[in-house]
Parts: structure tokens; sequence; C-alpha cells
């Protein structure tokens, strides 16, 4: 067994939960200050705890209750750790960095002025043809670049925004207007300056008739080159039920955020909703999106999703708190019976709508109420527990490490979240503190997962900007997917053996783009983890 010591490399915060975890068995631990030498703190290492995830055996060394701000590393026996901070606020720089990640993946020419070295071209700027009519050509430029290829869609783009405007929504104090962005200073939050991006792409994305088109995205893959060298096919694809409900939903939700900031935005938005619910009345039987056979499977970049009525649920949720309309709440009782409200992903988002009604202002039926906070409650304690029960505090079982593994910690943290301010249990954020870990660092792989930060950071991430970049360093600020046990790209299926355990089927290469790809709902999500983090501080 290769003993080491894993942790958070960015750093902890003075006041909250501090752990590092030791491969392998040791008595006890010291915290030493980096600068002096000196050990500082002192304790017993925890009786080893087999994780299953990982088949590692780990010693959890817990230092929760040192809380002097510092640099310091950790020694076990004959192991040292990175050197490490305690600080009073630890994740605004980082907040900000994957905030931006969303800057970067823009569809518009990017400025050396606040792109650097990842400056480029105009790109993707030219009208697309509507696939199937090739006679019919729309102006989709902007948004942006969903993940680690130049395609745009519309669901994602619509999860992404649940994130930052709620976010927003729900603790304002974390998000200010200096991420140094074209549009920081106009006295706006850049949180909401980059909402606007996402939004104004959307607004394209919608036909005459309400209805919104799936997305864009060439047929084929698309080589590793530059944005503004990308000349690939692309086209529009068809308009989609899960298409109009979440634009419906997402574009209610940003016209009441943008209403004291953008009045006549504002408006634009909630017409733009309400011309996509008729849509969806006028078309009531539900057919979900399917790629064409001509499209190449790693170029399609879509989640199948036969269960609509976790979309319909955010939408009638984010119009019943637009408008009061008893005929939406209607729609709210038929629906919340059967549906999950612990989503907060691309095919599972009726997380979003059970914001939209515990923390809405619009008067609540108690069933329902009760019914959504105890679904809230109960995910909470099972991720509380299955964080106790791994030697690196991941709340996860074996089943768990599939495709975005690494987003889902950060959804599961947004339920732990919503838990936290309703239910006001300390084990639930303890329990979001260790998922942040574990995303910088405190795993298996010994690896921060995010670009840019850390002692040991992802270098080579499933993402053309960065791989087509004149630079060693990829965009800083991206989170990447993380281990999956499916092994569903070619280079993974080759080079990772079968047996290997979950948690460590990661490769960080370029090739593996279903482990180490970027995606802006990733971001978004740590965007709104982080953000919280900061406002209790």
């Amino acid at each position: 067994m290769n003993k080491k010591i894993v942790l958070n490399q960015l750093g902890y915060c003075r006041n909250m939960r501090k752990t590092a975890a030791f491969v392998g068995y040791t008595d006890e631990f010291g915290v030493v200050d980096a600068l002096t030498g000196k050990t500082v703190f002192e304790a017993a290492a925890s009786d080893p705890v087999s994780d299953k995830a990982s088949s590692d055996t780990v010693s959890v060394l817990d230092f929760s209750s040192f809380d002097r701000c510092g640099s310091y590393y950790i020694r076990a026996g004959r192991r040292r750790s990175p050197v490490f901070s305690i600080s009073e606020k630890p994740y605004g720089k980082l907040k900000k960095a994957m905030l931006k990640g969303l800057y970067y993946n823009r569809c518009a020419s990017l400025d050396r002025r606040w792109a650097g070295v990842y400056a480029h071209g105009q790109c993707h700027s030219e009208p697309v043809p509507l696939f199937g009519s090739s006679a019919k050509h729309l102006d989709v430029s902007g948004g942006w670049h969903d993940s680690g290829g130049y395609g745009k869609f519309t669901v994602c783009t619509c999860v992404t925004l649940g994130h930052l405007l709620y976010a927003y929504k729900l603790f304002p104090e974390s998000f200010g207007d200096s991420s140094d962005i074209p549009e920081s200073g106009n006295g706006i939050p850049d949180i909401l300056n980059e909402c606007r991006v996402g939004l104004e792409w959307l607004l394209k994305m919608q036909a005459r008739d309400g209805g919104v088109y799936h997305k864009v995205s060439s047929i084929k893959p698309v080589p590793i080159i530059k944005p503004e060298d990308d000349m690939t096919e692309r086209f529009v694809f068809p308009k989609s039920h899960q298409a109009a409900t979440c634009f419906c939903a997402v574009t209610s939700l940003a016209s009441r955020i943008f209403r004291p900031f953008d009045e006549g935005f504002s408006d634009r938005l909630n017409e733009a909703s309400f011309n996509a619910w008729i849509w969806l009345m006028n078309n009531p039987h539900y057919e979900p999106f399917e790629n064409p056979p001509t499209i190449a499977v790693n170029a399609a970049g879509d989640f199948d999703d036969d269960d609509p009525d976790d979309e319909m649920l955010w939408a009638v949720c984010e119009l019943y708190e637009t408008t009061g309309d008893k005929a939406f709440h209607d729609r709210i009782l038929g629906l919340y019976g059967h549906v999950s409200v612990t989503g907060f992903v691309n095919r599972e988002n009726g997380g979003f709508g059970a914001i939209a009604y515990l923390f809405g202002s619009q008067p609540k039926n108690e069933f329902v109420e009760q019914s959504m906070k105890l679904q809230l409650r109960v995910r909470a304690d099972n991720l509380y527990s299955l964080s106790r029960k791994s030697g690196y505090g991941t709340a996860k079982s074996e089943e768990d490490y599939v495709r975005g593994s690494n987003m889902y910690s950060m959804t599961d943290s947004i339920v732990l979240i919503l838990a936290h301010k309703i239910f006001k249990c300390d084990e639930y954020i303890q329990t979001v503190c260790e998922q942040l870990d574990y995303i910088l660092g405190k795993n298996p792989m010994d690896i921060c997962y995010v670009t840019g930060f850390g002692s040991r950071s992802v270098m080579h991430p499933h993402h053309r900007p960065s791989e087509a970049a004149d630079v060693d360093e990829p965009v800083p600020g991206l989170l990447v997917c993380g281990p999956n046990k499916e092994a569903d790209d070619n280079f993974t299926q080759w080079n990772i053996p079968a047996d290997t355990p979950p948690a460590k089927c990661y490769y960080d290469i370029l090739y593996s783009f279903s482990t180490n790809e970027s995606a802006i709902y990733c971001n978004s999500a740590a965007v709104f983890v982080t953000g919280y983090l900061e406002s209790l501080l």
C-alpha cells in the first residue's frame, strides 16, 4: 500500500470541519506550522476505515478543533502532507475562478484584457441551418460552449442558470461585481452579468410559436482546435418538450431576479416564459428528444429523459411564484407526490421547483410543503450517513461513481445546503465541507479536480480551448466530471483495468472525456456550494 496523506489542497475554513485522510494506518498525527516547523496540534487518528469505493484502508485525521489561521502541513509517522492554509474565508478566490470559468466558455470573442493567454477570436457567429430544413437558417450565436466541445444545449444551459440564479437569490451577499469579466463594474453583480450571457442565447432558441429548439451542435466530433477555427457543420436541432419546459421555468425565475436591474429585459423574459407555456399547452403529448441516427454518439451531448414531470414541476412552481395564479398551484398539487425534489441535474431537476415553492413568497399548501421538506431531509440524512462511512468523507456508494460523479457531489451538496437552511442541522453543513474537500484533493486519486488550484491539480482536461491554447496550463477554474466506473469512452475502456475500484476510475488526460471533461453545469453547481459556505462566514 502506498501510504500518503491526502487533504483539501486549497485550504480549510477556520471554524468549519477540517479532516485529512491517511491512506493506511497511523496512531497519531500532528499539524505543523509551515513557517516555524513547530507542531501546533496533535491528536489520535481514527481507527482504520475500509473505504469500499476505493478499496483503501484509511485513517481519518480530524483537526477540526484547531482554529488558528496560517500555513501548515500534517505529519503522520514518516509521511508529510503538502502545505495547506487555514483561513477565515478560504473559498472566495475559488468561487470567483469557477464563475469566470463560464466566461472562458463563452461562445464569443474573448479579449486578452480579460482572457489573457486564453483569448481567441469571434467564433460560431454565422447563421445555422435547422436540421431537416436546411433552407431555414437561425442566428444562435452567443451563450456558452457546454463542455469540452463547442455544442450548446438548451436544457444544460437552463440547469446552469438554475444553479446560478438561485445562488444569487438565496445568498446575494456572496456575489459582487469584481470577477474580472468585461461587464465588471457596471453595478450589476457579476453572477447576473454571466447569467445574462446564457439568457440572451436562450431567447434566440425560442421559435415564433413559443417552442424551444433543443440544441446547436455538429453531427460529428470537433477536432482539437480553437473555437474560431471550428468550421465543422452545425445544425439547430428540433424543438423539444424538455427544452420548452426548462426554458419556461428558468426565464420565469430570471424575470423576477432581473426586474430590479433591467425592467425591459425582465419583461422580455416573462413574455418568453409564457409563450413557452402556451406552446406546451398546445402540444400536451410528451415526446422525448432523440438524436437522429446520423449523429455520432460522442458528438450528441444529450441525456435520455423519458419522464417529463420533474421539468413540469419546476415550470409550474416558477410560474406560480411569478403570478400567484391558482391554476399553477393546482398543477403543483397534481405533480408533487410523484416527483423527486432532490435533483438539480439535466434529467432530474425537480429540486429547482422545490426551491421556488419552499423559499417563495406565495401561499403554500401544508402537505406539499411538508412533503418537499421531508424528501430533502431524508436525502440529506442518507448523504450524511454515506459520508460518515467513507474514509474520505465522500457521500457516495460504490454505485454512485458514474459519469459526472463530481457534479453529483456538488448537486448533492445543494440538497444538504437546502436541508441546512430549513432544519439548521450542523451535520449537513459539515458534510458539505467534506464533499468540497473531496473535490479539492482529499480523494483516492490525490488530485484537485479543479484546474489551476491546489498542489496537484488536473492538467489535461477534455476541454478544447485549453488543449488548443498556446500554453501548457489549462483554463483555470474548471471542475472536471471525475471518476466513472462505467468507462464509456474508448481510452478509459482500454487503459483503466476492469477491476479498478470505482473511485479510482479516473485518468487525467484529454482523451478520457467520460472522466476528465469539464461542463458548465459542474461549475455552476460548485459556485452555488462555495457561495453558500462564504455566506456563513
